[in-house]
């Protein structure tokens, strides 16, 4: 949960934080200050991992990963409620119901994926900060990136997601069955250019090696301040500061989302630092161009890159933020049955009945 539930309980959670652990005691008390205190939520869901922790742990082999989507869903029907997926669930996202006997999880709303909808949470976030998309990658070389050394992981889940564009992926794809529409959406895939093409989201926890395949963008601000006789003092007197004095410590952040390299996360934030500068530069005129120019040199960004990042985050059509291929379920069911008219509206529902404890 978030720290106190917005200082509802003890304080004595958030000193426990592991993600606290690298920081010296006067960053810490710095965060802990009522006057400095930010409130960063973390929106978190089933990661749907690559290499997930509970489908290796499960003793029924009642959870699964989708092929056609990536989706881990747990079996109602094979579950036998050993609840080893509970612990072995990093992430603890896996919860045990004790009405039914059964284990749960996180489902992606796959009935609305099937149908070409976002998922529940993504479509009702009224800060339209969540996006989904299709991620290619190369299943034979997921225990080679699980097995790099810690600093490196996020550049080795990079380096597994495939370039949707390269003729010989596009030939590989085919070959595995994916049809032009898939490819097509991956090729517009949000997902895409903010992990692999602008290097901006990154994986929560790393280190955990499960590969998550949801990612973060890290926040920009606040910036660091303080305040004295009633006056409220910026860090180091510029209204927006630098990356260096954000209010929530690139330690923390990087305890976080790259496996506690420092760099990657200041490579993330010197990007959107540039952003913001090119925006406020050539919108506003606060900025001196020559400025701007040299912020996006420094974070290796384009202006192009710069305007469709600004876009892609500020005013994302819906149909930017979703890019969901269409499922063609009625071609699996052709293969199994050979009759696609008994499953008319049928789409996301496996059992009618519903789990209950017993044999």
């Amino acid at each position: 949960p978030n720290w106190d539930d917005d200082l509802g309980g003890s304080s004595v959670y958030a000193r426990n934080d592991i993600n606290l652990a690298q920081l010296t005691e006067a960053e810490q008390q710095a965060l802990f200050r009522l006057e400095q205190m930010v409130f960063f939520y973390i929106p978190r869901i089933c990661n749907h991992c690559l290499n997930p922790g509970c489908v290796s742990v499960c003793p029924s082999g009642a959870i699964y990963k989708r092929a056609e989507d990536g989706i881990v869903l747990v079996s109602q029907e094979k579950c036998r409620g050993w609840r080893f997926c509970v612990s072995g669930c990093p992430y603890k996202k896996t919860y045990y119901n004790w009405q039914t006997g059964k284990s749960e999880k996180c489902i992606l709303c796959y009935p609305r994926m099937e149908t070409g909808q976002a998922p529940a949470c993504f479509h009702s976030c009224v800060g339209r900060i969540r996006y989904a998309g299709v991620l290619l990658y190369d299943a034979a070389r997921i225990e080679e990136t699980a097995m790099t050394p810690q600093s490196e992981l996020v550049a080795a889940q990079r380096r597994l997601i495939l370039n949707p564009a390269d003729p010989a992926v596009i030939a590989a794809a085919r070959k595995n069955g994916l049809d032009d529409e898939w490819l097509g959406a991956a090729r517009n895939s949000p997902i895409y250019k903010f992990v692999k093409e602008w290097e901006l989201a990154l994986p929560l926890h790393a280190e955990f090696r499960t590969l998550p395949m949801l990612f973060y963008i890290p926040p920009l601000l606040p910036v660091a301040a303080s305040t004295n006789n009633g006056n409220y003092n910026l860090a180091d007197g510029e209204f927006f500061g630098n990356i260096e004095n954000s209010r929530i410590p690139i330690k923390y952040m990087a305890s976080l989302f790259s496996a506690g390299n420092e760099e990657i996360i200041k490579s993330v934030l010197r990007k959107l630092w540039a952003v913001r500068s090119y925006q406020q530069a050539s919108r506003v005129g606060n900025i001196d161009q020559s400025r701007a120019a040299a912020q996006l040199t420094e974070a290796g960004c384009t202006a192009e890159d710069a305007e469709q990042i600004s876009r892609l985050t500020a005013l994302p059509r819906f149909s930017d933020r979703y890019v969901l291929p269409p499922y063609h379920r009625e071609e699996a069911i052709e293969q199994l049955t050979g009759d696609t008219q008994q499953h008319k509206y049928q789409v996301g529902f496996g059992y009618s009945a519903p789990p209950r404890r017993g044999p």
